[in-house]
C-alpha cells in the first residue's frame, strides 16, 4: 500500500517513525515535506498564512498537488496548521482515498482548529479528553491512540545498566524543549540540590536557575540512547495541556530501559509494566523524594526499568501503533 505522510523531514520525528514502521510492515511510505517548494522561509510562511487566507489557500492548493502526484492508497496528515482546503481537495481528487489526521501535540497547541474545520475521515489523539470531545460532542470519526517508540531507533546498549551508569556518571536527566513551565520543574529539582544534566535549547521568558549542566542541543540517536540508558534517574516532567495523556519520551524513554519517574497520569497507568506509584509523582515533592530514594537504591530502579523495558517492547511500539490505526481505518 503507499501512504503518503503530511509533514516534515526530520530525524526522530512522528513522521519519521510512522514511516519507518509502515515501512517495517510491507507498506511503501512517501513523506510530503510541507517546506519544499515554498516562496519564502518557512517561520515567515506560518505567519503570512495565519493572517491571510489567500495566500493559506495557496498553499493548500500547492500541497494538495504534490500529495495527489504520489497517487497514494492513503494520506495520513500530521500538522495541525494546515488549512481545511488540503483535505477538501485531496477527497476530491482522490475519491475512496482515506485522509486522515494524526495529532501529536498537547491540546492547547491545535492552532486555530484547523483539524477540526477540515473534514478528515479519521482522527487520531494520544489525549482522551480531546477524543472525547470530538467524537461525543462535534460528531468527528476520532480515536484514541497513544504515542510509542521506534525500536530501530530507540535502542538499549549491549552493556548492563549498571555499567552504563558507572560511564555516564548522571544522576538526574533532563531533555526537551526548555520552556518556562519545564524550566521551573529543573529550577525546583536544581535548588533540593539534585545533580542534573539538561538537554535543550533555551525557551523563552525563563532561563534554567540553579547548578545545573545544560548541554544547549537536542539529544537523538545513539547519545540519546546511552544517555538515558546511562543515567540513574530520567525525569519526564509532561507539559501542563497533557490532561491524561503521556509524551512520546514516556514511551521512548521505557523502550530504551531507562529508569524514568513521571507525572501521575491515566494513561500511564493504562500503559505501564510496572505499579504506576513506583514511577510516578503528583507534586514536585513527591518527585524529589523518590529521586533521592531511587539514587540509593540501584537494584530496585534496575528491575523496574528492565520490567518496562520488556513489556513496552511488546505492547508499545511504532509497529504496534501502525497497525491498530490500519485496523481502525480497516486498511
Amino acid at each position: 500500500m503507499k501512504v503518503v505522510l503530511v509533514g516534515r523531514r526530520a530525524f526522530d520525528s512522528l513522521e519519521y517513525h510512522l514511516g519507518d514502521s509502515f515501512r517495517a510492515l510491507g507498506h511503501h511510505p512517501q513523506l510530503v515535506d510541507i517546506t519544499d517548494g515554498l516562496p519564502v522561509p518557512m517561520r515567515l510562511s506560518y505567519w503570512i498564512a495565519r493572517f491571510a487566507e489567500p495566500y493559506d489557500r495557496l498553499l493548500a492548493r500547492q500541497l494538495a498537488r504534490r500529495v495527489r502526484q504520489c497517487r497514494p492508497d492513503l494520506v495520513l496528515v500530521v500538522y495541525r496548521h494546515l488549512h481545511p482546503l488540503l483535505v477538501d481537495l485531496l477527497k476530491r481528487d482522490l475519491p475512496g482515498v482515506p485522509v486522515a489526521q494524526i495529532n501529536p501535540d498537547a491540546l492547547t497547541n491545535l492552532e486555530q482548529q484547523q483539524i477540526i474545520g477540515a473534514d478528515y475521515d479519521c482522527y487520531f489523539s494520544k489525549e482522551p479528553y480531546l477524543v472525547a470531545f470530538l467524537r461525543d460532542k462535534a460528531g468527528l470519526n476520532a480515536h484514541y491512540l497513544p504515542e510509542a517508540f521506534n525500536p530501530r531507533v530507540h535502542r538499549r546498549p549491549s552493556l548492563p545498566k549498571a555499567d552504563a551508569e558507572r560511564r555516564q556518571q548522571v544522576d538526574v536527566l533532563v531533555y526537551g524543549s526548555l520552556y518556562a513551565y519545564r524550566a521551573r520543574l529543573i529550577g525546583q529539582l536544581a535548588r533540593a540540590g539534585l545533580r542534573l544534566v539538561v538537554y535543550g535549547q533555551p525557551g523563552r521568558y525563563r532561563h534554567l536557575e540553579g547548578p545545573v549542566q545544560w548541554r544547549t542541543r537536542y539529544l537523538t540517536g545513539e547519545e540519546k540512547n546511552r544517555l538515558v540508558y546511562g543515567a540513574k534517574v530520567v525525569f519526564n516532567g509532561f507539559h501542563y495541556a497533557e490532561v491524561s495523556s503521556a509524551n512520546q519520551k514516556y514511551f521512548e524513554i521505557n523502550g530504551i530501559g531507562g529508569f524514568q519517574l513521571c507525572d501521575n497520569k491515566p494513561m500511564v497507568a493504562a500503559c505501564t509494566g510496572v505499579p504506576s506509584d513506583k514511577v510516578t509523582f503528583d507534586t514536585l515533592d513527591e518527585a524529589i523524594a523518590s529521586i533521592r530514594q531511587y539514587l540509593t537504591r540501584p537494584d530496585e530502579r534496575h528491575e523496574l526499568a528492565d520490567r518496562q523495558y520488556r513489556h513496552f517492547q511488546e505492547h508499545h511500539t511504532f509497529d504496534r501503533r501502525v497497525a491498530q490505526l490500519l485496523a481502525i481505518l480497516d486498511l
